[in-house]
């Protein structure tokens, strides 16, 4: 069975690599426009509100440029103790990171927003995921911080990479941890008749 986009393109507003890896493997052609905006928390925003918020200005920026364009924009965040864990900037972070994890179960919000500004059409989801960590040995956290792998994570850490490791269970959406709930996304942009099968 294969995938394709209907008549206009889809364009994905996001540089995550993960991102990009999740839609390939559906075998949708899209194209790459990141939008850069300002991620910043409002004040009194909740994580929902947040990914909600940042998932649809990355679409609606990119949209206005790309007006016969379906667009798809998303924001992630990890989220435990009501604290969102962003990305490391060092090897001091990261380790703070995981000690707050370890042991522990944390949130994994994600939001996305399909729009296409010529029709007219918005359509935005958050999903949660709940991620438990196992217990996390010093050595082990010297170890993952002294990899690329955390650095450009939310929360430090790679459900696909080596931080798979740390992983005891997940409920929920496997690839919402990733960046993108797959599911929900593909039978949003079915729904949207941004996509079809044939």
């Amino acid at each position: 069975m294969n995938s394709e986009t209907s008549d206009n393109a889809l364009i994905l507003a996001s540089a995550s690599p993960r991102r990009r890896e999740i839609l390939r493997s559906l075998g949708l052609t899209f194209r790459i426009i990141p939008a850069h905006i300002n991620e910043d928390f409002l004040t009194g925003e909740t994580p929902r509100q947040h990914v909600r918020r940042l998932s649809k200005n990355k679409a609606m920026l990119i949209a206005r440029k790309h007006p016969d364009a379906w667009v798809l924009g998303a924001d992630t965040i990890v989220v435990i103790d009501g604290d969102i864990l962003g990305k490391p900037a060092n090897k001091k972070q990261a380790k703070a990171m995981l000690m707050k994890l370890s042991g522990r179960e944390h949130k994994v919000f994600t939001g996305f927003t399909v729009t296409h500004m010529d029709l007219k059409i918005s359509y935005t989801q958050v999903v949660q995921s709940a991620v438990l960590f196992k217990i996390i040995s010093p050595q082990e956290m010297n170890w993952y911080i002294s990899c690329d792998e955390p650095y450009d994570k939310a929360g430090g850490y790679a459900i696909q990479g080596k931080g798979a490791s740390f992983i005891k269970a997940i409920r929920g959406s496997h690839t919402n941890v990733i960046g993108l709930p797959l599911c929900e996304v593909l039978e949003t942009l079915k729904k949207l008749n941004a996509i079809h099968f044939r």
